[in-house]
């Protein structure tokens, strides 16, 4: 190329060249004028062709670009490997439920009347079984999932399985896969112990094989409903994208991002309905905010955004039919030319919110328009259904289950993240660690139920004298820790003092048997005593200690032990 480059440059200068000679030469020998024409001719022959040759090479880059751009996209979007990047996440989110849990998932082969793996999270999955196996019979006739035990259905588990060292506890859960109400695959999800799947990972798991269902569904549509290929992928991610650690807001969003891009509208409105059935509160809003109610409410009864809760259908429509408001009677309706398009959003088939797109214009919404939005719409009853049973089962997680408060784990984790913000903020923290006195005497003479009493009770009075920003944990049996942010050992101390004064005076009675109750207090201050984690927790409980050697019902500062 570079060869080439510098033939073509040669012969340019060449030409320039004899084109001066030509005009400056007026006394020259006549042999030399006409050899001179002769490569003035050539010279214009090669610019002709040059030029030809320019056209055809910048027409090669542009089709060559397109192809890069359609061989690029295509390599990122095949339908079947966004299918498996799905079931790839699916598997990792049940990990994350336990990491016990192992998973596959089979697709039927009518050919070989055979249920084949199509992934799976372990080898201790056979590659496929018979479809006369006893469970896919029962699928068949009851239309749900079911729980095998190792012990009671050995036979059924060596038809799944091929590991033999078992332990007797093994249980798995498995889901059918339906398509047009025909079971096309199973999701086997593999527990050591029956105690984990208890019903929230069962929900989970359900709504796991409803996503993915939705999905293979979703690919086919998607073919008819929209012809790019990039189209397409942006879509079917939105449809099976899993990502738990979003808020409400932060998934909104998201789909506020997908509508604007395939859209032209004027206002974008999604809402959800309050408890009361009649009203709805405004959840993102985008475009032109124009008679938007002042408290983000709007009653739903003789409104355009209400239209599609009381409708309960797809509304594709204008304001000339329906002469409504859009949110209020506040409403200017002479100056309104309103086309509108809006689907209602469904969560565990209860009517959650709608997603409404306006336009103020003259252009109406066509049925591509209808059913590209109608599939986004599923894209969020998805997630927000993700989000809202995510939500339930991380509670569960990080919360101590007899008195709401953090557990241990959930404590040592968001201590740590209070330091780091304290270090960044240069901020000061205090570390409280309380253990009730005299606690076992409560179980050993008024029974386990009057001494979980005594610690939900405990865990109340804490709970109500602290702030909304401070840690507030059950750090194990009766003892407890409270992390006070951006707080000083002194203002901290008279909380600390509160805290044991008001259990100290309160009346701890249940079927009419009553005690007296008292705590003890440890104390330590970041930065101060220490900036690691672990120190901060043990000075604390060694003036916890110190309080507890002089009779209890008291608070002892770290720092004043050490001096």
């Amino acid at each position: 190329m570079m060869k080439k480059n510098y033939i073509n440059s040669f012969i340019l200068s060449v030409f320039c060249l004899n084109v001066l000679f030509l005009v400056f030469s007026s006394g020259t020998n006549e042999f030399l004028k006409l050899f001179s024409s002769l490569l003035t001719i050539i010279g214009l022959v090669w610019l002709i062709y040059f030029h030809l040759q320019l056209l055809e090479s910048e027409d090669a880059f542009i089709s060559l670009d397109n192809n890069l751009k359609t061989n690029d996209f295509n390599l990122e979007f095949s339908p079947d490997s966004q299918f498996l990047n799905l079931v790839d996440s699916s598997f990792a989110l049940i990990k994350d439920l336990d990491s016990g849990f192992e998973s596959a998932i089979y697709f039927f082969q009518p050919e070989s009347d055979t249920y084949e793996v199509k992934s799976s999270s372990s080898d201790i999955f056979i590659k496929s079984f018979s479809s006369s196996t006893s469970f896919v019979e029962y699928f068949t006739k009851k239309n749900k999932a079911i729980i095998l035990y190792q012990k009671d259905e050995q036979e059924t588990w060596v038809d799944i399985f091929n590991d033999n060292s078992l332990r007797g506890s093994e249980c798995a859960i498995i889901e059918p896969i339906f398509l047009n109400e025909m079971i096309t695959g199973v999701l086997i999800i593999r527990s050591e112990h029956f105690s984990n799947l208890n019903e929230k990972a069962q929900l989970l798991i359900k709504n796991l094989v409803d996503i993915i269902s939705i999905a293979i569904l979703d690919l086919e549509l998607l073919e008819e409903t929209i012809s790019r290929k990039n189209d397409q992928a942006q879509i079917f991610d939105l449809l099976t994208q899993i990502n738990l650690s979003q808020s409400e807001s932060e998934i909104l969003y998201k789909f506020r991002n997908i509508i604007h891009y395939y859209f032209k509208y004027d206002c974008l409105t999604i809402s959800a309905i309050n408890s009361d059935g009649k009203n709805a509160k405004i959840k993102l809003i985008d475009g032109i905010k124009k008679h938007i109610p002042s408290e983000n409410n709007f009653n739903i009864n003789g409104t355009i955004n209400g239209l599609p809760y009381i409708k309960d259908e797809i509304i594709n429509d204008s304001n000339e039919k329906y002469n409504l408001f859009r949110f209020s009677s506040n409403d200017d309706k002479s100056e309104l030319r309103n086309n509108f398009l809006g689907i209602p959003i469904y969560l565990n088939e209860s009517l959650w919110g709608a997603i409404l797109i306006e336009s103020f214009g003259t252009q109406a919404f066509n049925t591509r328009d209808q059913r590209l939005l109608g599939l986004i719409a599923k894209a969020i009853q998805t997630s927000m259904s993700w989000f809202v049973e995510y939500q339930n089962v991380y509670e569960d997680a990080i919360k101590d289950g007899l008195t709401g408060l953090l557990n241990h784990k959930t404590y040592i984790d968001r201590a740590g993240e209070e330091i780091e913000r304290a270090r960044r903020f240069q901020h000061q923290l205090v570390f409280l660690i309380y253990d009730l006195d005299k606690f076992k005497r409560v179980n050993d003479t008024l029974g386990h139920p009057y001494g979980d009493y005594v610690i939900k009770t405990t865990a109340k009075i804490i709970k109500d004298n602290v702030r909304s920003i401070d840690l507030v944990a059950r750090y194990g049996g009766e003892e407890f820790s409270v992390v006070l942010v951006n707080t000083n050992k002194e203002a901290a101390t008279t909380v600390a003092k509160r805290i044991v004064s008001n259990i100290a005076e309160h009346n701890f009675s249940m079927n009419n048997k009553e005690v007296d109750m008292t705590i003890s207090c440890g104390l330590s201050e970041y930065p101060k005593d220490s900036d690691k984690l672990k120190d901060l927790i043990q000075y604390a409980d060694e003036g916890l200690y110190k309080t507890k050697d002089n009779g209890g019902n008291d608070v002892t500062i770290y720092s004043s032990i050490s001096s």
